[in-house]
């Protein structure tokens, strides 16, 4: 299937979003921001699909998912939108052992090359970064790449179900998970224009749309083949951010990405992660009165 028609609007919206999620957690408790956002994501699909699924399997997402975009709301904290980007989207490197582990996918050799390249660019783009506050930012983000390959690799297992479902599950499940744990990280946010505007684009072309568009692609085509289509927003973001700063990126930067893109293509050559087997319908479903 062409997925074209998800992924154009997914690498634009996405690319919007790392600037749009800075703005938004330096002037706010990143946890309490992205429980918020989750809600206002989840809540205007709830009314459309009238729906939600509740059992393990949508617990265990939306726990990954949550855990991954509180990790990446700290990390933006003290890393570059653009930076953010590169160390997110290092996640197909994680993809493939995790998906060998919870799908049982046996990685190929190309996989395996491409493997240790991307994880040699990710290596040298990080050594910049291996200081001070950068170095806690850099960890939070490749934690974050961690838990979004897990909870990529696992929503394969839900595949039957319908994505629209699954979002508003793992939105709504996720954002009360993360608001109930708030108060322990804090709960100010700032509630100017700017601020608004900021969690508005995060959590409905930058939050809903997105998660949507992207169980829409893993739904219909293997992991590998979205993960490298999809690596084309770290380029853009960075890219983006030389124009806005009106300042070229660094060798590291470039020779790391580079490395990066490089390994993550050879790691598509023969297919790369295969799709699983469907399976019987996920327990019941709880409709909202």
């Amino acid at each position: 299937m062409n997925i074209a028609k998800y992924l154009i609007p997914y690498i634009i919206f996405s690319t919007l979003a790392f600037y749009f999620a800075k703005d938004g957690v330096e002037h706010s408790s990143p946890v309490f921001f992205m429980g918020i956002r989750y809600v206002i994501a989840g809540l205007p699909l709830l009314l459309f699909v009238r729906k939600m699924v509740i059992n393990k399997d949508t617990v265990v997402l939306a726990l990954l998912t949550s855990i991954s975009s509180v990790l990446w709301g700290y990390g933006l904290v003290y890393v570059s939108p653009s930076e953010s980007a590169v160390l997110s989207y290092s996640m197909p490197i994680f993809s493939l052992p995790i998906a060998l582990l919870l799908i049982k996918e046996i990685p190929q050799k190309e996989e395996i090359v491409g493997l240790a390249v991307a994880s040699l660019g990710l290596g040298i783009y990080s050594i910049p970064l291996m200081r001070g506050f950068q170095l806690e930012g850099a960890v939070l983000t490749l934690a974050n790449a961690f838990f979004w390959a897990s909870y990529t690799v696992y929503y394969r297992k839900m595949k039957d179900m319908d994505p629209m479902v699954v979002n508003t599950s793992q939105l709504l499940i996720g954002g009360l998970m993360i608001l109930v744990v708030s108060p322990l990280f804090g709960t100010q946010i700032a509630f100017t224009v700017n601020e608004v505007g900021d969690l508005l684009f995060v959590s409905t072309f930058g939050g809903s749309v997105t998660f949507l568009l992207w169980n829409m692609m893993m739904k219909y085509e293997k992991v590998n083949k979205v993960t490298v289509a999809s690596y084309s927003i770290p380029i853009f973001t960075t890219v983006l951010q030389s124009l806005t700063s009106y300042s070229l990126p660094s060798s590291y930067s470039v020779s790391g990405l580079t490395l990066m893109t490089l390994g993550i293509g050879v790691s598509r050559l023969k297919g790369g992660i295969g799709k699983v087997k469907p399976k019987k319908r996920l327990g019941q479903v709880h409709r909202p009165t």
